[in-house]
C-alpha cells in the first residue's frame, strides 16, 4: 500500500513538474543575449596540472560566456600557448576551434588534427594528450552531467516556484 500511495505521488509531482516545465517555455523567456568578442574578453588564468604537462610550457586562459539558467551548461572562451599536455574531461564539451590548430591524440591512438572552424566533441571521462603547435583559441560548450533522478525534479521545483512567483 505505501509504495503504490508513493509512487502514485512521484507520478504526480513528475506530471506538475513537466506541466510546469512546458509552460515557463511555452512562450518564450524575455532574457537578454550574451555575446562576446575574444579580443576583448577578460580572459583569467585557467593553469594546466603540471602533472599533464608533456612537454614544453603552455599558459591556459579561460573566461565564461554564459551559463544555463539551470546550470546544467556553460560557454566558455579558452586560449593556450604552445605545448603539449594531457588532458581528461570533467564534462562533455563541445568545442570549435576559433584560432589555430591543435592534434588530439585519443586513450585508443586515433589522431584527430582540428584547426580554424572545425569543431568536435569529447564526452565526459575521455582521456587525451594534445598537442598545440602555436596558440590555440576555442570556445567551448561544457554540458554538467547530473543523475537523471536528481536533474529532473530540481528543474521542475525551479519552474513550479517561477510560475508561483512570476
Amino acid at each position: 500500500m505505501k509504495k503504490s500511495v508513493v509512487a502514485a505521488l512521484l507520478c504526480a509531482a513528475a506530471a506538475a513538474g513537466a506541466y510546469a516545465e512546458a509552460k515557463i517555455y511555452e512562450g518564450g523567456r524575455a532574457l537578454g543575449s550574451t555575446a562576446m568578442r575574444p579580443q576583448a574578453a577578460p580572459f583569467q588564468p585557467s593553469p594546466i596540472p603540471a602533472s599533464w604537462v608533456v612537454s614544453g610550457n603552455p599558459v591556459a586562459e579561460a573566461v565564461e560566456v554564459s551559463r544555463t539558467e539551470d546550470e546544467g551548461a556553460q560557454v566558455f572562451l579558452w586560449r593556450v600557448t604552445a605545448g603539449t599536455f594531457n588532458w581528461t574531461h570533467k564534462s562533455d564539451e563541445i568545442v570549435t576551434i576559433l584560432q589555430g590548430e591543435v592534434f588530439v591524440t585519443d586513450a585508443d591512438g586515433t589522431r584527430h588534427h582540428l584547426k580554424t572552424g572545425d569543431v568536435a566533441h569529447f564526452p565526459q571521462g575521455a582521456i587525451q594528450t594534445w598537442e598545440v603547435p602555436k596558440e590555440l583559441l576555442k570556445s567551448a560548450i561544457l554540458k554538467h552531467r547530473s543523475p537523471s533522478t536528481v536533474e529532473a525534479p530540481m528543474r521542475w521545483l525551479k519552474q513550479v516556484r517561477a510560475l508561483v512567483t512570476g
